[in-house]
This record gives C-alpha cells, structure tokens and sequence, in this order.
C-alpha cells in the first residue's frame, strides 16, 4: 500500500495543491489523470521518494518516507521501476545501454536468461532487433516503449510511468492495457500519470475519485469477470 498524506507543494509563490490524500493498494493499476501543469510528474516524484513534499507524507507499507529513516526514501527509490515522460540521453546511448543499466541495478535475472529475457521483452512492445539503436534517435513512442521494456528486465514490484500511454500512441494501447493487468494479476503495482486515459478504459475502470486538480482510476481486477479487453 503506498500512501499519500495531506500532501502538498508550493511552486513560484503559490500553492500547486495542498492537503491531498492518495491511497494506491498493491497488486492494481493505477491511473491518476489531470490537466497539464497540475503536478502530475511531481506527485511520482514525491511517490517514489524522490521529491519531498512541502506538506504532508509519503507512507509505504506502514512506513514514512519523509519523516523517518532517510535511507529508506532511497531505498525505496532504488527498488521502483520508472519510466519518465522525457529520456534525455547522450548521443552514444543505445537501447541495449538501457538493458545494460536495468541489469546493474539489479534485475534478478542469470547472464545465460537475460539476453532471452531482453529479446523477450522487446518484442512484446515491438522493437524486435533494436538493442544497437540509439536512444537519442528513437521517436517518442520508441523512446517510451524501450524504457518501459529495460524496466521490466529487473522486475520491479511497483513501476511507475509518466505519460507513457499517450507517448506509445493508439496502436500500442491494447499492448499497454494487457500488459498492465498482467503485472496486477502477478501482484505488482502500476501507477501511471496521464493526461487522460483512452476512453474504453475509463468505462472499464468506473468512476474515478477526485483529489484536488487529479483524477484516480482503478483498472479492473484481472480476474474480474465480464470484462472486455479495450484498445
């Protein structure tokens, strides 16, 4: 369970949002949506132990982020997985770099499975044979879809990504939405920042709660029953 409270931040001279209250169960995919310039990169920020909050806190399994031991903020950072909305790289950097990097920090997998494993993975987001591509000349969508696949190599149980869907464009939804609650149905937590969600998703997922400038939509139980699969 990752818990928001109370929180809030201050941003040239005024207040963003203060006094939200987000809470994110484990084993579900999370959508939290809202207009542009609302703080929707800060709020993972601040979720992942990286940005503390001018207000309030982050609780992790019964455990504070920003008011205990510092090193459990870092921790907790390193062990997420995280797919920005912008990669800024180097000219040189390729995406196996970024498979490379995954497994330095710690992706569980023996060096005999990972080149399996990292095929495996780039072909299901559909960029077969693109290890020596280089990141830098990748399109938005590439782009998004390498750095999601390099963060699955080290098997994160909590992943969050920052306008990844509306960035993999249309054809990549129905890829997306499968993927999502497969990492549910295993037990993982996704928790994914967006403008907005494609429309048959937010009719699959129900209402969503209001906090503050967001809105916070549950993707259905996997095991749920007379549910479509929307693209």
């Amino acid at each position: 369970m990752i818990e928001g409270f109370r929180l809030g931040v201050f941003s040239r001279g005024t207040t963003l949002w203060d006094g939200l209250d987000f809470a994110f169960g484990d084993a579900a995919a999370w959508f939290v949506t809202g207009p542009p310039s609302s703080g929707k990169t800060l709020l993972l920020s601040i979720l992942r132990g990286e940005r503390r909050p001018d207000a309030g806190d982050v609780v992790v399994s019964g455990e504070s982020l920003y008011r205990g031991n510092a090193a459990l903020a870092r921790a907790w950072r390193a062990s997420c997985g995280h797919v920005p909305e912008q990669t800024i790289a180097d000219a040189r950097l390729t995406v196996g770099d970024l498979f490379r990097r995954s497994a330095l920090a710690g992706c569980g997998v023996r060096e005999s499975e990972r080149k399996d494993r990292t095929d495996q993975l780039l072909e299901m987001v559909g960029l077969q044979g693109a290890l020596g591509w280089r990141v830098a000349e990748l399109s938005i969508s590439e782009r998004g879809r390498a750095c999601l696949a390099a963060e699955l190599l080290r098997g994160p149980k909590v992943l969050f990504c920052d306008c990844l869907v509306a960035g993999a464009g249309v054809l990549y939804w129905e890829m997306l939405w499968g993927l999502f609650r497969a990492l549910a149905r295993e037990g993982n937590t996704v928790i994914l920042a967006e403008r907005r969600i494609p429309e048959r998703w937010a009719l699959a997922a129900g209402n969503p709660v209001p906090v503050g400038p967001f809105r916070v939509y549950r993707l259905p139980d996997p095991a749920a029953e007379g549910k479509g699969e929307p693209g």
